[in-house]
């Protein structure tokens, strides 16, 4: 039987992308031909080594195909920046201010000077391959009784009335209602120091898990997290992995690699 698997928010930082796949591999047993692993997005931004990260998922998006990489903010951020038709000024240095410097510089050549890193446009060097796949993310997935999605969705609305920008955006007013949609939601984007796994609070519905949230502070902890999803009993613990940072990742990253 196949199994299923989530990763949070990774912000550029290629070797704990890299490093949490193999803990997954080596102690949770992930085959990579068979099980599904969905990424909830937010691959862009903060950390030195978007391009390689970006590299590294499409790899694996055409390796294995059965596996899921949905939009994040940061992408809809670079997007609106770089890509929509609609783009101002504003957009592009809400998105420079928000990590996307640091996007922009993983682009450039190793030996660019400090005169190429001050005039370049991104427009000018990010890869169109990288951008094009990145425009072509979806928002939300569903599979084994569970929901996917970057942020979460609003009450009490039904998910066929969602609206892009809360699916992107909302935090407490998706998590802290508890609302039951009829399947748990996985979701990231708003960070906690731990996973956070939230249940339905109404009478006779108090072990059911509603929502189960991976982004883990990376700028805070250095900790990017997976979690195991089991198909057959939303109720029980749940199993999380960990990749923690270490001095001098994602400086010498190597190119895209199989599972």
């Amino acid at each position: 039987m196949h199994r299923l698997f989530a990763i949070g928010d990774i912000h550029g930082h290629f070797a704990e992308l890299t490093r949490l796949v193999d803990t997954l591999v080596k102690e949770a047993g992930l085959d990579p031909d068979s099980d599904t692993v969905v990424f909830l997005g937010d691959y862009v931004d903060g950390g030195p080594a978007t391009r390689q990260v970006v590299d590294q998922l499409m790899a694996w998006h055409e390796r294995y195909p059965h596996w899921v990489f949905l939009k994040g903010n940061h992408e809809d951020l670079m997007l609106d920046a770089l890509v929509y038709n609609n783009r101002t000024y504003g957009d592009y240095f809400l998105w420079w201010n928000q990590g996307g410097r640091a996007t922009a510089h993983s682009y450039l050549p190793p030996d660019a000077s400090d005169y190429d890193r001050a005039i370049m446009q991104p427009a000018e060097f990010i890869a169109t391959d990288h951008l094009e796949w990145l425009n072509t993310r979806s928002l939300t997935h569903e599979q084994d009784g569970y929901l996917f999605v970057h942020a979460g969705f609003r009450p009490p609305y039904h998910l066929d009335a969602q609206r892009e920008e809360d699916m992107l955006w909302i935090r407490e007013g998706f998590f802290e209602r508890r609302f039951n949609f009829g399947k748990p939601v996985v979701f990231g984007h708003t960070p906690f120091a731990e996973p956070r796994v939230f249940h339905d609070e109404r009478p006779g519905h108090t072990g059911d898990i509603v929502a189960i949230g991976i982004d883990t502070m990376f700028h805070d902890f250095g900790k990017l997290t997976a979690v195991e999803l089991d198909p057959a009993d939303r109720r029980v613990d749940l199993a999380f992995f960990f990749s923690h940072t270490s001095p001098g990742d994602d400086h010498a990253a190597d190119g895209p690699r199989d599972v």
